[in-house]
């Protein structure tokens, strides 16, 4: 029997914190203390404390609408040092090396930059079970299974505005696909923990000269399957941001698998270059009101060519809204790849469709 009274009372200690952890953080959500309340839930939560990372995100969510911004300053876009200006393609910098300057000087000068060994191998492998497990917890509640409303890895928070993401023509869940990172509160939680570990707030906030915030809808993991001889749609995120010209962005593009060259598995394809214009869509061979035409994008690749980066599991690539992309399918791919896409906005000019995230 005092066996038993023990166990009862070793379960009941972490719900007792938690209730007490939560209880605070809702007095300084009630202050209008936000940044505060994030804060100490996440410097005592862990990824797997499934409770408090749900509320994380709540609180990430609801937190920017009640948050005082900056106005958007003047000096934008920032002034770099030109010093990849040699450099054909994408220029390149080890994990090491990335700072404010390369970040600057890629993005604004050449349409991106290559950060190579980024994520560790560990965490690659980490990452890449945690997709599996998302994706799959997300068939399971498409499917109505039994339990899988009480599966931590697909949650969606009441905090999120409309449906959950769908293929065209309805609901046909499986285990290729993307899924919003909020919707899985403990790969969140790892990704703003690994995000941290590097450093990419601070850089981010040097390079807006801002603090930055994510995105509901444009925060995404994923895992894409080969699709030999397709030819996916050639795209700006720019078109769908809004204003272009009035927000700024930099999206973390990160490689789970060896992908795009001559790997088994597909990369993108993207083109190089800093021009800062969205060019039109729906027209010249294009299949989509969505997407460039084919005939402009060979005209654009007359001056700047099509790159398809061979990319190694952890490598990384930085570009903004105005790049143009699509994902680069091959003709000999076998293998699926799995990567991470997270869009950062500076915080005075995310766009509120988006749902921004604070971090």
């Amino acid at each position: 029997m005092a066996f038993k009274t023990g166990l009862g009372r070793a379960q009941h200690a972490p719900m007792k914190a938690n209730f007490e952890l939560l209880g605070r953080a809702d007095q300084l959500v009630n202050a209008g203390d936000y940044r505060s309340a994030i804060s100490l839930l996440e410097s005592a939560g862990t990824y797997d404390n499934y409770e408090l990372a749900q509320r994380l995100i709540e609180l990430r969510i609801q937190a920017y609408p009640n948050m005082q911004w900056p106005e958007a300053h003047a000096n934008w876009p920032p002034a770099h040092d030109n010093r990849f200006a040699s450099v054909e393609g994408f220029p390149e910098v080890a994990a090491a090396e990335l700072d404010v300057g390369a970040l600057k000087a890629g993005i604004l000068g050449k349409g991106g930059l290559i950060v190579r060994g980024l994520m560790d191998p560990a965490r690659i492998e980490a990452m890449r079970g945690n997709i599996d497990r998302v994706l799959q917890a997300r068939v399971d509640s498409a499917n109505e299974t039994p339990g899988a409303e009480n599966n931590p890895w697909y949650q969606r928070s009441p905090s999120v505005l409309g449906g959950p993401q769908q293929f065209r023509g309805g609901v046909r869940y499986s285990n290729i696909g993307s899924v919003r990172s909020v919707d899985s509160p403990p790969t969140t939680f790892q990704l703003i923990d690994y995000y941290r570990k590097i450093g990419l707030p601070e850089l981010l906030t040097s390079y807006f000269g801002e603090a930055p915030v994510l995105s509901v809808r444009k925060w995404v993991v994923r895992c894409a399957a080969p699709n030999n001889g397709a030819s996916a749609g050639w795209h700006q995120d720019g078109y769908f941001l809004g204003d272009a010209a009035a927000i700024r962005t930099a999206n973390l593009w990160i490689a789970l698998t060896d992908c795009g060259g001559d790997a088994d598995a597909p990369g993108l394809e993207i083109i190089g270059g800093g021009e800062r214009t969205i060019y039109e869509t729906g027209t010249r061979g294009s299949p989509f009101n969505w997407t460039v035409g084919e005939e402009l994008v060979d005209e654009i690749a007359q001056t700047n060519p099509v790159l398809c980066p061979r990319f190694n599991a952890g490598d990384a690539l930085f570009f903004d809204h105005f790049n143009l992309h699509r994902t680069g399918f091959g003709l000999n791919h076998s293998k699926n790849r799995y990567a991470i896409e997270s869009w950062f906005f500076a915080g005075s000019t995310a766009p509120l469709k988006q749902q921004p995230v604070v971090i």
